[in-house]
């Protein structure tokens, strides 16, 4: 967004973007919920499975939730190669424990099972393994987590995994050869598109963060954007902003419900 733009309605910086930093982050009622619960999935220790469609705020959630763990006493793993083979898989985890990658997926699962136990069992800090787009993952690999999670013969929890996916996730874990997976978890969060006043309240509220606290956009458009966007965040934050470089276009002082409608007709 130009900066002229920006100076126009009194912003410091773009206010709609994936780019917001973690402190930043609106607690809006129902994410407020969805963290506290991860939260108590990664206390607990175990598989957990978080689904919501896309845009929905999965990884904002994974973000937030590994931000604040408390890194004396948690050691967070996010991984993203969700179409990956089994191999590859393990390198990347591997990778990320600090572990030298083998060609050999044996070794390297014995590696890795041995690092997340001493740093668990030795050094008192708990692997939180965080996947996103878990939806891609391969069979095989959603197969092995329940493995890799296996220590002390399934007796003790010493990984705690959060699979992170679009809702189809929930129906793989039908498939006969993840029923063991299936049986295993032991939370789902199911995340659901913002009621119409968190959508509004969203809006509102990143837009005083960015420097404005004057209202800009009329209840009229914020009720547009909601209607438009089914209160999906992506959608939510990519019309918004758009409807701000339409309104500077048209030399608005506000963000009027024709201008929302300018972007989604376009």
């Amino acid at each position: 967004m130009k900066q002229e733009i920006l100076s126009y309605f009194n912003l410091s910086r773009v206010p709609f973007s994936k780019e917001i930093p973690v402190k930043e982050f609106v607690m809006l009622e129902s994410f407020k919920k969805y963290a506290d619960n991860l939260s108590i999935l990664i206390e607990t220790r175990g598989i957990g499975v978080i689904t919501g469609k896309s845009g929905s705020g999965k990884s904002c959630l994974v973000r937030k939730v590994k931000d604040d763990l408390n890194p004396g006493l948690f050691k967070p793993i996010y991984i993203c190669h969700s179409t990956s083979s089994l191999v590859e898989f393990y390198f990347h985890l591997s990778e990320e424990l600090g572990i030298e990658a083998s060609a050999r997926k044996a070794k390297m699962f014995r590696l890795i099972k041995e690092r997340i136990w001493s740093l668990h069992k030795s050094n008192r800090i708990h692997p939180v393994l965080f996947i996103d787009e878990a939806h891609l993952l391969r069979n095989e690999i959603l197969a092995e987590l329940r493995l890799l999670a296996n220590f002390e013969i399934d007796s003790y929890n010493a990984l705690t995994i959060v699979l992170c996916g679009q809702e189809s996730l929930n129906h793989r874990f039908n498939l006969t050869c993840l029923e063991s997976l299936a049986n295993s978890i032991i939370m789902t969060i199911a995340m659901e598109n913002l009621k119409t006043e968190e959508t509004i309240s969203y809006i509102e509220n990143r837009m005083k963060l960015c420097g404005n606290s004057s209202p800009v956009f009329t209840k009229a458009a914020l009720n547009a954007i909601h209607q438009t966007s089914s209160g999906n965040f992506r959608i939510i934050n990519n019309i918004a902003l758009a409807s701000i470089i339409k309104a500077y276009n048209h030399k608005s002082q506000m963000v009027e419900a024709e201008h929302v409608q300018m972007v989604v007709t376009r």
